[in-house]
């Protein structure tokens, strides 16, 4: 035992904070290595906390042991062989986990795999658990969470640094390393969440081993790069023989001081005060021999580009064994052609909620534990910051000192004027773009956040040159990320694009670039006085009154690419008809259209989409239009819509969706002929009794008809079609399926649930190789299934139940991959084959309600 017992160890524990915390299993270690490591921290005067058995008693951790990983700011957690049986151990640890501070993994006799991936005898522990907490599972997948996250961090392995002896003098080294963080830099004081950061940098950084590294640091302005590469820098600087931290790269080459500023980097590395160096790269032989021997630690923050990072280390190929280069930038495309491996570039994230509620409340009350007025200020600033540490801090500090009714005015204002010391260090980004990547930036900003990325390219494509890489520049430079395939956008930033626009022209919205505002939108369209210079319009009527547009509403508006009516059924109204849409616009999205068709002057050779939802279209256009541009048409739910003109022109076209019109009554040939068609939705289009051949459209991936209740006939399939791979005719009226059915070779899933009229399906049915599910439940007049004559592996799922079948085919076994098979309420079923027993991977087989 390493501390007294006490009828009050709590009490002892909320007396003090400890610099170091013990995690360990007694049984393995307290009594051999943690003994050795404990005293030899005392001796080096590090207040270190070890529990005794008393603080281990009942079911859950202890509030005193809880206290002791909160007080202390170093957390060494020693994994050993049994850590992981004790549930107490692993409370502590997602405690540690949970409290951010910094953690010291010591893998004593084990390997760091293990912990990171549970196996070994960790998996035989936790097989334990599953068993005991069987009604506890969450609580033992945290426990699971907390160990995987642990056994990534960059640790000390006994089966690496030995003897013990030299293990223990390591880790102290370490931890001394650490506790002296924050106090080596007077500027990190009040940066909440670095310890964390620092924590997972750490982990690339690897101080100590021999290699070269360089390391990338990549994010939005404003978010803590330059912060977070201080504290490493006075964090490992005493490791080195020479450091330098180039500041402000960006800065002194648009000053044109970067000669000067390598002068200064040259002299203090090389310990050289007269070194002058006037060419563009080292040339000297002796020079760079120089380097290559010493063990120096560089930090090149805010390099905007290639050329500035070429020009200061231009010449020099290495430096010596263990050194460090660090480079931070917005653009992660720099760190990229820097040589920076991506593995060793770190993306400096926003702060979580709590995080930032800290800091908030640190820089306008001066305090860290909020009162519930100062809770709800801090909700409001965060909602515009989003977790951006400059924005908070700025945000914060001018709001300290001040009365409640002017903090709260000030946080009100924020949503409409950012503050402008904020915006100019985001603007530099923007103003990095070339013309083209601005405009798509503004376009995302007023537009298009969180929609689709794929959505977005498709549309950007026909308005701009190079839309993919477009994109891909404003994501390496920080300005949009993809999550989930969604381009996202931090809210700062896209307060300072619609800054950008509102500027244009302050008073007069009608001469702006973009209309997203719904009342501004609503003003310009009423008065009829929008501009050549508008681009897009979005239009939310959900909280405005109707609104009649003029004949000649969008006459002026030349350049108009972007229109979008939404939330408009009903609300929008063309008592007069509209003359035309403008020639340019690639988007068009008008909810509820009220008229019986386009304007007949409407010239689509530009259109990319097309989507009128719930429109009283009941014809497009007449005659022919140019329309090889065209990727989408949606027209769902517009019930006066009868037929679809000729769209032969159409080349491009990707997508059709006419769900629930439910009057239509014919499709054009010309579908049969459109190579990119990959998907059709004719759901509920209940007057539809026929359809084009389709064997053409090659790129067909899914076709939709579920209940075409007047669907009679399903076209032959002259051709194979490779990728389609879904087909869904439930509630149709078929009697049959045509015998080419086997060249859709791709198709993996066929529904007919519920098509009474069924009476046969094709012998060819057998050839479908791809087919993994196939739905006939509900074919009430389906008597007989057809014979498999050739094995179906991918088969999984066959449903017949509600059907008319007396018997199943005696080569069922055909099927040697099918795990579920129904035939619950056919009532005429009379025997099964004896060949059943083969289906060796039959999983379910569920005979309810077959009578007989």
């Amino acid at each position: 035992m390493f501390s007294t017992k006490s009828s009050s160890a709590a009490d002892m524990i909320k007396a003090r904070i400890y610099d170091v915390f013990l995690s360990f299993r007694g049984k393995d270690t307290r009594d051999g290595f943690v003994s050795h490591l404990y005293k030899y921290l005392c001796r080096k005067n590090i207040q270190t906390f070890i529990d005794d058995e008393e603080l281990r008693k009942g079911d859950e951790i202890s509030g005193a042991l809880l206290m002791a990983i909160q007080g202390s700011r170093v957390s060494v957690i020693v994994f050993s062989k049994d850590y992981a049986s004790s549930k107490w151990c692993l409370a502590e640890l997602v405690k540690i986990m949970d409290c951010n501070k910094w953690i010291v993994p010591v893998f004593y006799g084990v390997d760091p795999r293990d912990v990171r991936n549970q196996t070994g005898s960790f998996a035989d522990a936790f097989a334990k658990h599953e068993e005991n907490f069987k009604h506890e599972l969450e609580k033992v997948k945290t426990w699971r969470t907390a160990l995987t996250a642990a056994g990534k961090l960059f640790g000390w392995d006994s089966q690496v640094t030995r003897p013990d002896s030299t293990l223990v003098d390591e880790i102290v080294k370490d931890i001394v390393k650490k506790l002296n963080c924050g106090t080596s830099s007077a500027n990190l004081e009040g940066f909440v969440g670095i310890e964390r950061r620092m924590q997972e940098v750490l982990s690339l950084f690897q101080d100590g081993f021999p290699d070269f590294r360089m390391l990338g640091f990549w994010g939005m302005g404003g978010i803590g790069k330059t912060i977070l590469a201080d504290a490493i820098y006075h964090h490992v600087s005493n490791g080195f023989q020479s450091c330098y931290f180039l500041a402000n790269v960006r800065e002194h080459d648009e000053r044109r001081e970067l000669f000067n500023l390598r002068q200064k980097f040259h002299s203090t590395i090389l310990e050289d005060e007269n070194l002058s160096i006037s060419t563009p790269t080292i040339g000297s032989g002796f020079l760079k021999d120089r380097l290559s021997k010493k063990k120096v630690l560089i930090v090149c923050d805010d390099v905007s580009k290639l050329s500035q990072f070429e020009f200061l280390f231009g010449g020099i190929d290495r430096f010596g064994p263990g050194s460090r280069v660090i480079v931070t930038t917005r653009n992660k495309q720099v760190l990229i052609q820097c040589g920076i491996d991506l593995d060793r570039i770190y993306e400096v994230e926003e702060l979580d909620e709590d995080e930032s509620v800290q800091l908030f409340c640190q820089r306008a009350f001066k305090s860290s534990h909020p009162i519930e007025y100062q809770l709800e200020l801090s909700k409001m600033v965060l909602s515009v910051a989003n977790g951006n540490p400059l924005a908070i801090r700025l945000i914060g500090s001018s709001l300290c000192g001040k009365t409640k009714s002017y903090q709260h005015s000030e946080v009100k204002k924020l949503k409409q004027v950012p503050k402008q010391d904020i915006q100019e260090v985001l603007k530099w980004s923007f103003d990095g773009l070339d013309c083209e990547e601005k405009e798509m930036f503004l376009d995302i900003a007023c537009f298009f956040k969180g929609e689709d990325r794929d959505y977005v390219t498709r549309i950007m494509d026909a308005c701009y040159v190079s839309a993919h890489s477009g994109i891909e520049n404003l994501i390496d430079k920080s300005l949009i990320s993809v999550s989930q395939n969604q381009i996202a956008m931090h809210d700062l930033l896209q307060q300072m694009g619609w800054n950008i626009v509102r500027d244009e022209s302050p008073l007069n919205p009608e001469k702006r670039s973009r209309l997203w505002i719904p009342e501004d939108s609503y003003v310009v369209l009423t008065k009829n006085n929008g501009t050549e210079t508008l681009t897009g319009i979005a239009l939310d009527m959900s909280e405005l009154p109707k609104l009649e547009l003029d004949p000649t509403a969008f006459m002026k508006m030349r350049k108009l690419r972007f229109l979008n009516f939404y939330n408009s059924c009903g609300r929008i109204l063309l008592f007069k008809g509209l003359l035309s849409f403008p020639e340019k616009l690639r988007y068009l999205y008008w909810e509820g259209y009220p008229s019986r068709s386009l304007p007949t002057k409407f010239d689509l050779r530009y259109l990319v989409e097309l989507n009128m939802r719930e429109s009283h279209l009941k014809q497009l256009w007449e005659g022919k239009q140019d329309l090889v541009n065209l990727k989408v048409i949606n027209l769902s739910f517009s019930r006066n819509l009868v037929r679809i003109p000729d769209l032969s022109s159409a080349t491009n076209l990707e997508i059709i969706e006419l769900m629930g019109c439910s009057n239509l009554r014919e499709l054009p040939s010309s579908l049969q002929h459109l190579e990119k068609l990959t998907y059709l939705n004719f759901y509920l289009c209940q007057n539809l009794r026929s359809l084009p051949s389709f064997y053409k459209a090659t790129s067909l991936t899914k076709l939709e008809l579920s209940d075409c209740s007047n669907l009679c006939s399903f076209p032959e399939i002259l051709d194979t079609m490779e990728r389609l791979r879904n087909l869904d005719l439930n509630g149709t009226a078929l009697k049959k399926l045509p015998s080419s059915i086997d060249n859709l070779i791709g198709l993996q899933n066929l529904i007919l649930y519920n098509c009474e009229n069924l009476v046969c399906l094709p012998d060819s049915l057998y050839k479908l190789k791809s087919l993994e599910r196939f739905t006939i439940q509900g074919c009430s007049r389906l008597e007989i299934f057809p014979e498999i004559l050739e094995t179906m592996e991918r088969l999984t799922s066959l449903n017949l139940s509600k059907t008319a079948l007396k018997e199943l085919p005696s080569s069922i076994d055909n099927l040697i991959g099918l795990e579920d098979l129904r035939l619950n309420n056919c009532e005429n079923l009379v025997c099964l084959p004896g060949s059943l027993y083969k289906l060796k991977s039959l999983e379910s087989f569920d005979l309810e309600g077959c009578s007989r």
